[in-house]
């Protein structure tokens, strides 16, 4: 009988790595994304009353979509974060850099450098955003609502504060699809800035 519990024990154990080894491997992996600079529908042409450099200052992000997850809006008072979707770099960071790319691609002739720095040259103007909502609906809807300025290198203000919204309908409510149409939403976005920034 004791022989019989010895074996049932050795069994158990031999076992244990093959469950430990198959739960680990159950687990899903993450998947992670990036926002990506999108071209301009039409070629931007150069406009004498832009700057030469626009410079990225403050730019503010929400704690709810400040965090690795995408994060997804149920309802009006509901969200969830996707644990296994997740942004390859801080989503200011990506914002930040893909902002500047694309405001690059709208302003040709002016330098857009992602972050003013302590001190900004002469002539520059600083954008600064505050970013207000930026997620997607369970949907497929888009929502970036933010806040835009432009003041002159030492402070004093050129324009707004500016307040946009946009709204994109993503192909699904797929994370890969919502990242797409995320990156859409900051292209249009960038689209009215220029606009701006030309007047």
């Amino acid at each position: 009988m004791a022989m019989g519990r010895v074996r049932g024990w050795r069994a158990a154990a031999m076992a244990l790595p093959v469950l430990v080894l198959a739960a680990c491997q159950s687990t899903p992996e993450s998947r992670l994304y990036t926002l990506a600079v999108v071209p301009p529908a039409a070629t931007a042409q150069p406009v004498r009353t832009a700057p030469q450099t626009l410079a990225l200052g403050s730019l503010d992000l929400p704690m709810l979509v400040d965090r690795p997850q995408i994060v997804r809006r149920i309802d009006g008072n509901r969200v969830e974060a996707l644990e296994f979707d997740r942004w390859a770099e801080p989503l200011a960071d990506g914002l930040r850099s893909t902002l500047a790319g694309d405001l690059a691609a709208r302003l040709p002739g002016v330098t857009v450098l992602p972050v003013a720095g302590s001190a900004v040259g002469e002539g520059t103007a600083v954008l600064a955003v505050t970013v207000l909502r930026f997620d997607a609906d369970v949907s497929g809807r888009v929502v970036l609502d933010a806040q835009w300025s432009l003041s002159q290198a030492g402070g004093a203000r050129k324009s707004g504060p500016s307040r946009e919204t946009v709204e994109i309908p993503a192909a699904s409510a797929e994370p890969d699809a919502l990242v797409r149409a995320m990156s859409q939403a900051v292209a249009t976005f960038a689209d009215r800035i220029a606009a701006g920034v030309r007047r």
